[in-house]
């Protein structure tokens, strides 16, 4: 598989409803509560798990809470392409929601500075992010989503994706204020 067989996943949010943040995932929001995925279309997700990219079916699995399984997806589709770097993301995207922030955090720290001045960099950060969320740390949450929202902006991303980083710095501030 290339690279261009996976879907830029992440929770690169499109949008903000009441349900939740949209994703490039179909079928799949995230919960602006927590920032984490969550099915909110169950037909769109099997859909999806029929038809997507490895890493589609991966962040279902993790959405569904099926933790056991999006891991054993990510080994595989990891031995097919090893320096894969969306199913790097979402293995520690997989230690974040296995409760283990601190792990997730140093390994994205490295994949930070692995991929410092390329386009995968801003994705690194964002998942930074994230991780900090989870693990309380508001403060850290915010300058790593305003990170990657910079280098999106510079990078000219997708509107989608700078827009994904910079709901999740709004969400993020939100709660350094509270």
């Amino acid at each position: 598989m290339k690279m261009g067989d996976y879907t830029a996943y992440a929770i690169d949010v499109a949008s903000v409803n009441r349900q939740g943040v949209g994703t490039s995932v179909e079928g799949v929001l995230v919960d602006p509560e927590t920032l984490k995925p969550y099915v909110a279309d169950e037909q769109a997700a099997e859909h999806q798990m029929q038809v997507g990219s490895p890493t589609d079916q991966v962040m279902i699995l993790l959405a569904r809470g099926h933790l056991a399984e999006a891991g054993e997806l990510i080994a595989e589709s990891r031995l097919i392409d090893p320096t894969n770097a969306h199913l790097r993301v979402l293995d520690t995207e997989l230690t974040r929601m296995q409760g283990d922030f601190d792990r997730a955090i140093n390994r994205l720290r490295k994949l930070a500075e692995e991929f410092a001045g390329t386009d995968y960099e801003p994705l690194m950060h964002h998942h930074l992010g994230l991780s900090f969320y989870a693990k309380g740390d508001y403060k850290a949450a915010a300058t790593r989503f305003r990170k990657a929202m910079d280098l999106r902006l510079e990078l000219g991303d997708d509107a989608y994706l700078v827009n994904a980083s910079s709901i999740c710095l709004n969400i993020a501030e939100e709660r350094v204020e509270q």
